[in-house]
């Protein structure tokens, strides 16, 4: 997989299926982590690597090489702290590169090759996305699960009506709940006035959350990282509660979550 290449998002979703659905279509500058990647993997191929500041802001050099994104263009960086976490992923390379590993290096690219060019687009996926967000499509049985979902992400929808005047239907089942296209513009008025880098950041755990929702939770900081990860998976662990958790699917949502949380420390290095 090369920095660029746009996934489904979460492949487990919700149980009625309908944000899923809309995460599949939302074709954005997204990337997930994937457990098993068979091509050969690049040799490392320089000693030393450090930070250089410009006057328009920071390079990675690898042996005075200035990194580049697969676009070519230079991964001129804003943030110092930014350009030393990435620094420090290429650093932390062996004899050979692992490349899925090197999220913030491949958001940074994402950032500049992908959004910096096509900011309207990424808007409209947002605020488009919303019309099939996580926690307005709740489930219409067991009751318990309803109790549930109601119980973690009404007090989120309560937060983006009360803070920033959002107010999102919500629906049972797969029945489509239009929103009002008022509220998806203020939707996309909370992410427009993030950076490039602050807006990948977002568009990503959009993805990684399947709700535009608990992603402003997020960066608003409506709520921790680890309480937005939980909410995002109510649905999942309740079937696991019922029916055990099989290991594969494990293990892509421990892929998952380390990307998720790589994510947030990339839009909190891009933002400092």
């Amino acid at each position: 997989m090369n920095d660029h290449t746009q996934t489904n998002g979460r492949d487990d979703g919700p149980t009625n299926g309908v944000a899923k659905d809309s995460a599949q279509q939302c074709g954005g500058p997204k990337f997930s982590a994937k457990p098993d990647d068979v091509r050969p993997k690049p040799k490392r191929f320089y000693q030393d690597v450090r930070v250089k500041a410009l006057d328009d802001g920071f390079v990675v050099l690898l042996d005075e090489r200035v990194v580049k994104t697969p676009l070519k263009a230079d991964l001129l960086l804003r943030s110092e702290r930014l350009a030393e976490a990435i620094a420090g992923e290429w650093a932390g390379q062996q004899e050979e590169i692992e490349l899925e590993g090197m999220i913030l290096t491949k958001l940074a690219n994402t950032a500049i090759d992908r959004v910096a060019p096509r900011r309207d687009v990424i808007l409209d996926e947002i605020s488009g996305f919303s019309e099939a967000d996580l926690v307005c499509y709740r489930a219409e049985e067991p009751a318990s699960l309803v109790e549930r979902e109601d119980r973690v992400w009404a007090p989120y929808l309560d937060w983006l009506q009360g803070e920033h005047g959002v107010s999102l239907k919500t629906t049972s089942g797969i029945v489509h709940a239009a929103q009002e296209p008022d509220d998806l513009l203020k939707i996309r008025g909370l992410f427009s006035p993030f950076d490039d880098f602050a807006l990948t950041a977002g568009h990503n755990l959009i993805t990684l959350t399947g709700s535009c929702v608990l992603a402003l939770g997020l960066l608003y900081n409506r709520a921790a990282a680890d309480e937005i990860w939980q909410a995002a998976h109510v649905d999942e662990d309740f079937q696991i509660e019922r029916w055990g958790e099989d290991l594969e699917a494990k293990r892509r949502r421990e892929l998952r979550g380390e990307e998720f949380l790589k994510t947030y420390d990339f839009y909190r290095l891009s933002v400092d």
